[in-house]
């Protein structure tokens, strides 16, 4: 009978092929029915495998017969199945992959449970009684409700039938108040990067972006790397190109002929191809927030000038048949498109038609693919490691998710909307044209992962920004410092809310949707409701806040934004040749300082 690429008696049922773009090796793109009696990473002695297994398997082959049942009527017959929420002819093998190695995980359990507590053999699923199915499923380390789901695909009347013996339970007992489900913790989600992490990654990105753009000899987008690149060696410096593309042709040179013809080395050539890879991927998925599977369909010259702005076409997957087309865009400012500029330079010189592949010429004959998942998380990942010279990334555990988590969390600190942040990360739902689904207002999809969703983000995020500006111990500086933590001390005393209460009060402002007016370094205190319709200051409207109006809050998260524009414009001044435009910019970093040092030195108020 075949099932996949393979008959229903194979060792392996591979569903994937090698030449896909969602093929990640044999042993994760296939059903390896030897792994769930030996242990993961048997049947191909692949290392990573072994490695990666958390559960150790050890099924007979009695019951993965029985579970080869249960995956072939789930993947090919799922109206089958009773209670079944699905109205597809046949369903994906990852997910029908997902609950047959739940399964194995947890019957796997059963087995030592019962040989190590009760003395008992257990080498059939019909050898498994209803209280040692209940021991087992409160002592399971695994998430309940996908345990849940397992046991009742198993016990489901149709798969029961076709087993090799019925099994001691029901699907009716499944649901039984007599199980002792384990409560799954709170989960708090993938970490958002930190400020000073997310401006760390942002500023080296953009280093490593201008360096190759301004040695390759390409146009710049974005304003600040072009001012980066005024004071780059590689700037308008032809020999660089003529190094670049030496390198990538493979000439044969050797180290010092390389030297001599070209002025570089080949190890600095390859220090910012690679650089500027990394940081080009990286960029992408810190400002597209697409997800890993959706930038692997992306493809040479998918960068596309729509409805007056630009976007990065690919496809959505998550959820949807995977043949289909790429049609799915996702926004893209001008950084994004330096990096994007990048990685079309850097494949047109590897052949490779995906842009997140590899920028070394000699690998391309090993895969002309784009990366898989857990590759660009590992390239990401060292890069990282490379360029976190002051530690900011010490003792941080790093994964792909959290830059797509950290841009939510950036747009909703600077007020951006739910539907808006929705519409990014793809979550709106087909039935809908203005609504961000139940993903976005619960993020995965467990109840219990509130806190990793989209609304939380915004929820936690508004918090975040309130606090800055009314919270007791709040630092700040700019014109207005002084009048404002008067002023919010003033109304806090008088309602007699101090420490605790005024904390619980401004997370109530927060749940009530209380919106303040950001400033690009902060928050601005006008009151408009009060003017008069000719009173408006000539600011409003166009966010170009002068530090020092007597309205203007600078909140202490902005403390490194302003360093950034002081040295910003200490650069400027560097490079200035008119004395006068010299004295604007020194002005400038005199009065950015002067905010800085107000942040940095002021103790905490209370």
């Amino acid at each position: 009978m075949p099932v996949y690429g393979a008959v229903f008696g194979s060792d392996v049922w591979p569903y994937e092929e090698s030449t896909s773009e969602e093929y990640n090796g044999p042993t994760s793109s296939s059903f390896v029915w030897r792994d769930y009696m030996e242990g993961r990473g048997t049947t191909y002695q692949h290392p990573a495998s072994t490695q990666m297994s958390k559960y150790a398997l050890c099924l007979t082959a009695d019951m993965v017969h029985d579970l080869k049942v249960s995956a072939y009527i789930h993947g090919h017959y799922p109206k089958l199945i009773k209670n079944s929420r699905g109205t597809k002819e046949k369903l994906k093998p990852i997910t029908v992959q997902a609950r047959t190695v739940e399964l194995a995980k947890f019957f796997s359990h059963a087995i030592r449970l019962g040989a190590n507590k009760h003395s008992a053999s257990v080498t059939k699923l019909s050898d498994i009684s209803f209280s040692l199915l209940k021991e087992a499923i409160a002592t399971y380390h695994g998430r309940s409700d996908s345990l849940r789901r397992a046991l009742n695909l198993i016990s489901d009347p149709v798969i029961q039938c076709n087993l090799n013996a019925p099994l001691q339970w029901t699907i009716q007992d499944i649901k039984s108040m007599s199980i002792a489900w384990r409560v799954t913790p709170d989960y708090e989600g993938t970490p958002t990067l930190r400020d000073d992490q997310f401006l760390f990654l942002l500023e080296k990105c953009k280093s490593a972006i201008t360096t190759l753009k301004s040695a390759a000899g390409l146009q710049i987008h974005d304003s600040e790397c072009r001012a980066l690149e005024q004071t780059s060696r590689w700037f308008e410096n032809e020999m660089a190109a003529c190094a670049i593309n030496a390198y990538f042709e493979g000439n044969g040179f050797r180290t010092g002929d390389f030297q001599r013809n070209f002025g570089f080395s080949l190890s600095e050539i390859d220090r910012i191809i690679d650089d500027g890879h990394a940081a080009a991927i990286t960029i992408i998925l810190l400002l597209s927030a697409m997800r890993r599977s959706e930038v692997r369909y992306l493809q040479r010259n998918c960068l596309a000038f729509e409805h007056g702005y630009w976007l990065l076409k690919s496809k959505e997957i998550k959820g949807k048949p995977k043949d289909m087309p790429i049609s799915e865009g996702w926004l893209a400012i001008d950084l994004t498109r330096d990096a994007y500029d990048v990685l079309m330079f850097i494949t047109e010189k590897t052949g490779n038609n995906s842009l997140f592949s590899t920028p070394f010429r000699g690998q391309t004959s090993r895969s002309s693919k784009a990366y898989s998942p857990a590759t660009i998380g590992r390239r990401i990942s060292k890069w990282i490691d490379k360029i976190d010279d002051i530690g900011v990334f010490e003792d941080w555990t790093f994964s792909v998710h959290q830059l797509r988590e950290t841009l939510v969390a950036q747009l909703a600190n600077q007020q951006v909307a739910l539907p808006f942040i929705s519409m990014q990360l793809k979550h709106f739902h087909s039935q809908f044209s203005s609504m961000p689904n139940a993903v976005t207002a619960g993020y995965g999809q467990y109840r219990k992962q509130l806190l990793t969703s989209v609304a939380n983000r915004v929820a936690t995020a508004r918090e975040n920004a309130l606090n800055d500006v009314f919270g007791e111990h709040a630092r700040f500086a700019g014109g207005g410092a002084e009048e404002h933590k008067a002023r919010i001390d003033s109304f806090f005393s008088g309602l007699g809310l101090f420490g605790e209460a005024r904390a619980r009060y401004i997370r109530d402002m927060a749940r009530r949707g209380v919106k303040l007016m950001p400033t690009s370094i902060g928050h601005c205190a006008k009151n408009f409701l009060e003017l008069a319709e000719d009173e408006l200051p000539p600011c409003y409207g166009d966010y170009h806040c002068d530090p020092n109006c007597s309205s203007h809050v600078i909140t202490e998260r902005s403390a490194d934004t302003l360093k950034m524009r002081r040295e910003y414009a200490l650069n400027e001044a560097e490079l200035e040749t008119k004395t006068a435009y010299k004295v604007i910019w020194l002005g400038m970093a005199q009065q950015l300082d002067t905010h800085i040092k107000c942040l940095d030195s002021r103790r905490p108020h209370g």
